[in-house]
């Protein structure tokens, strides 16, 4: 199935003029339902997992008992693949976004059994502000998801900007002041690109005990528990930029290249 032109601008009409969070909800199930999907969620990322609204997250009780942990919202593939998707994608494609292991492919079955089979995600953001996401999920008919993703991303975007605006975020924002120092901040950027610590050392220019200390320091003023969550936790916080994470706008050299069997 596809959503009709017409149903998808008359719900952005609707969003664009409701004004309360039940309003909200209502047109979230309404057009969840139409789409054949079970589950939504509309949450802004910094709100995760301690001050969501349960009326915008419509997901399964085991599931959302198992986001209420921190770590396990900060490891959410989910989540981590909205830093690095430019647009609205398909969960049973998010390994071509980002490298899933053992512990995501555990995390998407753990969300199967609860009847997320699969689902459509719309990163949502703003400058100067934290990511957030609108997700559609448990699609009843799966072979369904690819020709959903269109209106998908229209739907997300204006949905997100009504819960920002019902829920009562400002417009404008003062960013909390950086936690993080230049040089480690520096690291932290190197590693959410997939480099070890001893790539950022000859990248920096820094012995590889200093980098470690930097990314351990950083690990403990996040509350993270290893570099996944390192790297999430800094973006989230508004002190790295997504940009900063792709490789091909690196503003630092790259590693240089080992010689067969250097370490």
């Amino acid at each position: 199935m596809s959503l009709p032109v017409d149903m998808t601008r008359s719900f952005i009409d609707a969003v664009r003029a409701v004004d309360t969070v039940g309003g909200l909800q209502s047109l979230m199930s309404e057009v969840a339902t139409v789409m054949g999907c079970r589950y939504y969620a509309l949450v802004h990322h910094d709100r995760l997992p301690d001050h969501y609204d349960p009326r915008l997250i419509r997901y399964p009780p085991a599931v959302i008992d198992y986001l209420s942990g921190r770590q396990a919202c900060r490891r959410d593939p989910v989540l981590r693949g909205c830093i690095f998707a430019d647009s609205a994608f398909l969960w049973s494609e998010l390994g071509s976004i980002i490298t899933l292991d053992g512990k995501d492919r555990a995390a998407f079955a753990f969300g199967a059994s609860e009847g997320l089979n699969e689902g459509i995600t719309v990163p949502c953001s703003r400058l100067g502000e934290s990511l957030g996401s609108c997700t559609f999920a448990g699609i009843r008919r799966a072979e369904d998801a690819h020709r959903l993703l269109g209106a998908v991303q229209m739907i997300g975007v204006f949905a997100f900007q009504a819960a920002r605006r019902v829920l009562g975020y400002p417009q404008r924002l003062v960013m909390p002041p950086a936690r993080l120092h230049p040089r480690p901040r520096d690291c932290v950027v190197l590693a959410g690109r997939g480099y070890s610590n001893k790539e950022i050392a000859r990248c920096l220019h820094l012995a590889p005990r200093t980098v470690d200390g930097y990314l351990t320091e950083a690990r403990r003023l996040f509350d993270a528990h290893d570099r996944t969550e390192l790297v999430v936790s800094a973006v989230l916080a508004g002190e790295v930029g997504l940009h900063e994470l792709r490789r091909d706008r690196s503003g630092f050299p790259p590693p240089r290249a080992r010689k067969p069997g250097q370490e």
